[in-house]
C-alpha cells in the first residue's frame, strides 16, 4: 500500500499537470488554427457587448441543442450543474474560506457533505442515462468511436470510487487537506494510505491525462467557434 501511495501521490501528480497542461496547449492552438466557414450574414452582426452575451448563451445553454433533443440537453445540464458542485468541493479539500463561510453563517462541512453526496448521485443517474442513451440509439451508436467509450468508462470509475470512498471507506479529511495544501507548495507528502482514496485518485489523474485528447474537453472548442460565428 504505501509503495502504491507513493506512486499515485508523489510520483504521477506531477506528470499529470504536465500531460494536461500540454496537451490542453496543444488543444487550444489546434481550435485556434481551425478554418472557419465563409459564412455571410446579413445583417452582419455588430462585434461588442451583444456578441459577448451570445457567445455566453451559445455556450451556456445550448439552445440549439435544446430545439434538438430535449432529453439530451436535460441529461447534460444536470450532469454539468452536479460536476460543478463537486468542483467547488474538490477546491476546498486543497484550500478553503473560513472568512466566508464565517461571515455567511454557514457550516461548510455540513453543507458540503449534503451537496457532495447528493452531487455524487446525482451525476451518476445522469451519467448513467447518457451512457444508456449512446449504447441504445442507433444514430449515436453510429458515430461513437472506441475514444468516447474510454472516456465513459474512465468517467463512470471516478464517479463510482469517489461515491465508494464517501459511502463505503472512512479516509483522513485533515489529513487528506495536508496533503493536497503541501501538493500546492510542492512538497511531496505521503497521501492518505486509504484503499478508496488511491483508487478515485488514481482513476482522476488518469481521467485528468485523458481529457484533453478526448471529445470531454468541448468547452474551449464551442467558446471558439461559437465566437467566430458570432464575429461573422
Amino acid at each position: 500500500m504505501e509503495g502504491l501511495g507513493y506512486f499515485v501521490g508523489v510520483v504521477l501528480p506531477p506528470i499529470t499537470v504536465l500531460v494536461f497542461l500540454g496537451g490542453l496547449a496543444y488543444r487550444l492552438l489546434e481550435w485556434r488554427k481551425l478554418a472557419m466557414p465563409k459564412i455571410t450574414l446579413y445583417p452582419a452582426p455588430e462585434p461588442g457587448a451583444d456578441t459577448f452575451w451570445s457567445v455566453l448563451k451559445a455556450t451556456f445553454f445550448s439552445p440549439g441543442l435544446f430545439k434538438a433533443d430535449r432529453f439530451l440537453w436535460a441529461g447534460a445540464w444536470v450532469f454539468h450543474a452536479a460536476l460543478v458542485l463537486i468542483l467547488v468541493g474538490h477546491i476546498r479539500v486543497g484550500t478553503d474560506f473560513p472568512a466566508l463561510w464565517a461571515a455567511l453563517g454557514i457550516n461548510a462541512d455540513t453543507m458540503s457533505a449534503t451537496v457532495g453526496t447528493t452531487a455524487g448521485i446525482i451525476i451518476l443517474l445522469a451519467t448513467l442515462l447518457l451512457t444508456y442513451r449512446r449504447l441504445s440509439i442507433p444514430r449515436v451508436q453510429e458515430i461513437t468511436q472506441a475514444g468516447d467509450y474510454l472516456a465513459l468508462i474512465l468517467l463512470l470509475a471516478v464517479i463510482l470510487s469517489g461515491n465508494a470512498m464517501r459511502f463505503q471507506g472512512h479516509f483522513d479529511l485533515n489529513l487528506t487537506r495536508e496533503y493536497f495544501a503541501g501538493l500546492i507548495r510542492f512538497q511531496a507528502l505521503t497521501p492518505p494510505l486509504n484503499g478508496w482514496f488511491l483508487a478515485h485518485y488514481l482513476l482522476g489523474q488518469a481521467l485528468f491525462i485523458y481529457l484533453p485528447f478526448s471529445k470531454l474537453l468541448h468547452l474551449g472548442g464551442i467558446f471558439f467557434t461559437q465566437t467566430a460565428l458570432q464575429r461573422r
